[in-house]
């Protein structure tokens, strides 16, 4: 069902490194239009383009195509009364779930907010940093066949505590009908915009308005492919968080893991369609018998038709000979999710330097982190987390540097100034400090 593959055998560490490559995104697919990446991307930026042109009448079209034939300029925007109906339909303990979650990610969104840090003073130069909310935000959040309420809660709750002035949220529409579920999460998330699109046309309008949606400042969330591309493709007019999804797990596990809960953290993510998960083990007996627990636990699954291309395509159990070498192959993953499951915990999260989000020991699985712990799961992927965050409160704040010199030390830092204003050729730099502490100023 999913390979299992040696490092130390030259045609199994090839296929390897093949699996790593397949993550990465190919820069050259999506700029010249070459592959699969380049196929998508002109079908996106036609799409968004078409959005940026028509408005409404080009969400509908797309909308009609790709998800729901009977999707009309009606459906786009929902009403508060369909959210606040749904709210009363969901049985209570789902209903309860939800108001869980969302005072948990509150909680720890809260202790995430940054403070203004303490100027610094030069003497009579005082410098700072100040954080500030973005005017609005726009949420996307899968949709479709599935719902997924836990992401609109990821999203949503960081925006409000960083104070966002203006929250909307977008969702693809289902020819299966609404969801109770998302509608129930946005009602009592107070979400007083909630669009449901196509997912590319979506990322178009948040980004350009049209008639029912007006442009926002930033677009965050998780997605297909398609609509990640989308996010890169509106970069500039907007801010973007980064290429979240299609969801992945790296677990890092010796001896001491138990079987059982390293196969199920691997079904899990596989569960996602498409997912891709990994276990990296120095334990040749640990290996084996994950893929004998996999076997076992795939039979009582529903989503058997997703998990088993995604073990047998996109996934392995990599055998390495140190640990060591095992962080270091987990670090050139960068994986959504890393899991450490392994007698030393510390020693390894130390040397752990690439990781969208880490779940340490046995009883820390990925699920806890994807409903209720507080981080929020809307996390970088392939192997992005080299450079990017999840979304977190921080995500929702810009950072302005203060600065303010008296007489004094403009006067302290002239001559530095004017010397490399000058050697760049730029001497209206130079005359505008000069000015302020020369005969200049009572234009002599």
């Amino acid at each position: 069902m999913i390979p299992i593959l040696r490092l130390d055998n030259p045609s199994e560490q090839k296929r390897v490194e093949a699996l790593l490559k397949a993550l990465r995104l190919d820069p050259a697919e999506v700029a010249l239009s070459r592959g699969k990446l380049g196929e998508y991307m002109a079908s996106v930026q036609a799409i968004v383009a078409d959005v940026a042109q028509r408005g409404d009448e080009a969400i509908v079209e797309a909308s009609r195509r790709f998800d729901d034939p009977d999707y009309t300029a009606q459906s786009i925007r929902v009403a508060p009364e369909a959210m606040r109906e749904a709210a009363g339909r969901i049985p209570s303990e789902q209903r309860s779930a939800i108001r869980h979650a969302i005072a948990q990610v509150r909680e720890y969104q809260k202790h995430m907010l940054p403070a203004d840090p303490r100027p610094l003073h030069r003497g009579s130069v005082e410098l700072g940093m100040r954080f500030t909310p973005l005017d609005s935000a726009g949420l996307y959040f899968p949709g479709g066949k599935a719902a997924y309420p836990s992401s609109l809660i990821m999203l949503a709750v960081p925006a409000q505590v960083a104070g966002v002035g203006r929250i909307i949220a977008c969702t693809t529409p289902s020819r299966y009908g609404r969801s109770d579920l998302v509608l129930a999460a946005a009602h009592e998330l107070g979400i007083a915009e909630l669009y449901q699109l196509n997912g590319i046309a979506a990322i178009a309008a948040m980004a350009f308005g049209t008639e029912t949606i007006a442009a926002v400042d930033k677009i965050v969330g998780p997605g297909h492919t398609v609509t990640q591309l989308a996010k890169r493709l509106v970069a500039g007019v907007v801010g973007i968080d980064g290429y979240l999804g299609p969801s992945e797990i790296v677990v890092l596990a010796d001896q001491s893991a138990e079987p059982a809960f390293v196969a199920a953290d691997l079904i899990a993510q596989a569960e996602h369609d498409p997912g891709s998960c990994f276990l990296l083990t120095d334990s040749p007996k640990l290996a084996e018998a994950v893929a004998r627990e996999i076997g076992v636990q795939l039979t009582a699954r529903r989503r058997q038709e997703a998990i088993e291309p995604a073990l047998r395509e996109h996934s392995a159990i990599i055998v390495g000979a140190s640990m060591e070498e095992l962080i270091e192959l987990a670090n050139r993953f960068a994986a959504e999710h890393v899991s450490l499951q392994v007698a030393d915990e510390e020693a390894v999260l130390t040397k752990l330097k690439h990781a969208g989000a880490v779940f340490i020991g046995a009883y820390s699985p990925v699920a806890a982190g994807d409903y209720v712990a507080g981080p929020s799961h809307c996390l970088p992927t392939n192997t992005t987390a080299r450079f990017a965050s999840g979304i977190s409160v921080w995500e929702f704040l810009k950072r302005s540097s203060v600065v303010r010199y008296s007489a004094e030390g403009l006067k302290r830092d002239a001559a530095a100034i004017e010397a490399l204003a000058e050697a760049e050729h730029l001497d209206g730099h130079a005359a505008s400090v000069r000015i302020r502490h020369s005969e200049e100023k009572d234009g002599s």
